[in-house]
């Protein structure tokens, strides 16, 4: 069984595969730039939002990133962008500075990085 991490959209619990493979990173690949370089929390939220729909497209098709931004509401907004940092370590991706995997400062998206974890 794979395993997932569940966030909330629309008061939906969604569970998330918790390792994207590389064609979903593919797809969200022009979200997670985005996310690095998002200077507001709208940017940051967006960029969020289509992660977790690359996330969910081979489990939950009908969660678009359209759809996802119609449904997710709130503290919700927060849940997925809090949740971006632990999916995208956990698919091989690394942030960088000083916060560890699935930690950014509060307010703050993570910074990414493609470098390869230490052996």
């Amino acid at each position: 069984m794979t395993e997932t991490m569940i966030v909330t959209i629309g008061g939906e619990a969604v569970a998330v595969p918790a390792v994207m493979n590389f064609t979903a990173l593919k797809r969200a690949w022009m979200s997670i730039m985005a996310l690095g370089e998002a200077a507001d929390p709208v940017a940051q939220i967006e960029a969020a939002i289509g992660i977790m729909a690359a996330a969910l497209a081979r489990v939950r098709p009908d969660l678009t990133a359209d759809v996802i931004g119609e449904r997710v509401e709130g503290a919700e907004m927060i849940g997925l962008l809090s949740a971006v940092p632990a999916l995208l370590a956990s698919s091989g991706l690394v942030p960088t500075g000083e916060a560890q995997p699935g930690t950014a400062p509060a307010g703050q998206a993570p910074s990414i990085s493609t470098a390869s974890s230490p052996a």
